[in-house]
């Protein structure tokens, strides 16, 4: 292997390496751009769930008043 081919190869994997890195800086964002978007999602459900409880708290209690007599104008 003379000192051209040894250039060449080295100037390819030089190329290569810059590539990965690239590529790997690209992945990095798009995880965190993903990270992201789960933590405001689980935020979203966590607060949905609380509603949902709150909604069937009501309903529940709802329920109670179906038990209880008239009221004495009837």
């Amino acid at each position: 292997m003379d000192d051209n081919d040894i250039k060449a190869h080295l100037a390819e994997l030089e190329a290569k390496i810059a590539f990965l890195e690239v590529a790997n800086d690209e992945l990095e964002q798009a995880l965190l751009s993903q990270h992201n978007r789960l933590e405001r999602t689980e935020v979203i459900v966590s607060e949905l769930r609380n509603r949902l409880k709150e909604q069937a708290a009501l309903i529940e209690h709802l329920g109670d008043a179906e038990d209880e007599p008239p009221p004495p104008h009837y």
